[in-house]
């Protein structure tokens, strides 16, 4: 065990008798929620590499006095089969005798250097593309939509009523260091979407725990514990499984009222697994297509429903009725052209009130003003993609079409998986061109 100034001054806070939120600094747990919900995309997780014994989410993990940063992870992993797993602390670097023991560039560093030796590491982490430690060179990165918080340790214990917290919330993303990895290097997924396969997830565990731990008399009773377990009726799986699940279990069974437990545990499985694409699990592609359809519908219905609940109406019945045609009308377009529900309430928000009730005139409106702002260029890039582009000198004073030329030409680099800063170099030399053309 490593002895250090950062290990003992860890062990005087959590014997402290009372705490201030400040002083929790890089010891922020992790939700059930998020740590299963990427279990469930990038597990087994069998390893935390960052951990203490009261808040370790593997049945293996480091200690600060391990300290995960002298540790053979690769080795590890291949011992328990299965991947590692790291909510990194995010204090400034320290070190022990010249050995680093904490610091996002020396922890991403010591992560690529162990994908050469091969094994899964996964992390959750700030969306900070900006900072130097962050890793350009993982081999995938899921963006989460939507912010996402982290709990207190349990051994903090409020010095008043003020030690709250109240804004612990950031962008996060969570980036996999897999050398073996043939997948697209950048996706995107809502942190909603990540919660209900964490549910999912957890229901199935502690589903399979209470049949391993539980000795029933009977047959029969063996049936009565298991079905207790999931939820049988359409509202309670969306309402306690989530939006996946649910999905997943009417595309399978059909719009009932109530499933059979044999029905519930396959939907539950299938979302635990993956629904657009089931490793485990068999699933036909036209009941895939139906989940998925399913999903984005709910997704905007709920969106829809969040939006309009913040505009006065007569009454319910008229609320009910217009989010009813809304639904049918955003379907439509997300179905033509792709359109975010986001957008899509954007463009509705613009027209008169008095017309929200009549589809014809919403949807007239919308292909107004697409007919009115389209261009032959015009698409939506990548986020990686602006945040390059608004680094380079002179992108500004570039017309729509060169701008989008400009974008076009980033997005074909950072496919390559170049630096940003070589792509931001290149840009820079191809505004310039753009530029004594113009002239």
């Amino acid at each position: 065990m490593t002895i250090n100034k950062y290990c003992q001054a860890l062990a005087e806070l959590r014997a402290k008798s009372a705490h201030e939120l400040k002083e929790v600094g890089d010891q922020w747990r992790t939700p059930d929620l998020l740590f299963w919900g990427v279990n469930a995309l990038f597990g087994p997780l069998v390893l935390d590499l960052f951990a203490d014994d009261s808040n370790a989410k593997c049945p293996a993990w480091y200690t600060a006095e391990d300290n995960a940063l002298t540790q053979d992870w690769s080795a590890r992993v291949t011992e328990l089969g299965g991947a590692a797993f790291g909510n990194p602390p995010y204090s400034r670097s320290q070190y022990h005798e010249k050995q680093a023991i904490t610091g996002m560039t020396h922890i991403m560093k010591y992560a690529a250097d162990m994908r050469e030796k091969g094994g899964r590491y996964v992390f959750l982490i700030k969306a900070a593309p900006s900072e130097t430690w962050w890793p350009e060179d993982a081999d995938h990165i899921v963006f989460i939509r939507g912010r996402i918080g982290f709990d207190l340790p349990e051994w903090f214990v409020p010095a008043d009523e003020k030690q709250k917290p109240t804004s612990a919330f950031f962008a996060g993303a969570i980036v996999v260091f897999d050398k073996s990895w043939r997948g697209e290097r950048f996706s995107y997924i809502h942190r909603s979407e990540l919660e209900a396969k964490g549910r999912a997830f957890m229901a199935l565990a502690q589903f399979a725990m209470r049949n391993v731990t539980e000795q029933p008399a009977t047959i029969d009773n063996q049936h009565s514990i298991s079905e207790s377990e999931l939820p049988l009726s359409q509202v309670e799986i969306l309402r306690d499984s989530g939006i996946q699940v649910w999905a997943c279990v009417r595309a399978a069974f059909g719009d009932k009222e109530a499933y059979s437990f044999a029905e519930s545990k396959f939907g539950h499985t299938w979302a635990a697994d993956s629904v657009d694409h089931p490793e485990f699990t068999p699933v036909h592609a036209d009941v895939i297509a139906t989940a998925k359809s399913l999903i984005t519908g709910k997704v905007a219905q709920e969106a829809l429903l969040s939006w309009l609940n913040q505009e006065a109406f007569d009454s319910d019945d008229v609320r009910a009725d217009t989010l009813k045609r809304m639904s049918e009308v955003a379907k439509e377009f997300t179905d033509e052209s792709g359109m975010e529900i986001r957008t899509f309430i954007g463009l509705v928000s613009s027209l008169e009130k008095s017309k929200w009730f009549n589809c014809r005139l919403i949807r007239t409106h919308i292909r107004d003003h697409l007919s009115a702002t389209e261009t032959p260029e015009a698409r939506i890039w990548p986020l990686e993609v602006g945040l390059a582009f608004n680094q380079v000198n002179g992108c500004a004073d570039l017309d729509a079409t060169q701008q989008n030329k400009l974008k076009a030409h980033i997005h074909q680099l950072w496919l390559e998986r170049k630096p940003t800063s070589e792509i931001i170099a290149a840009a820079g030399g191809m505004v310039e061109i753009m530029q004594r053309e113009v002239a």
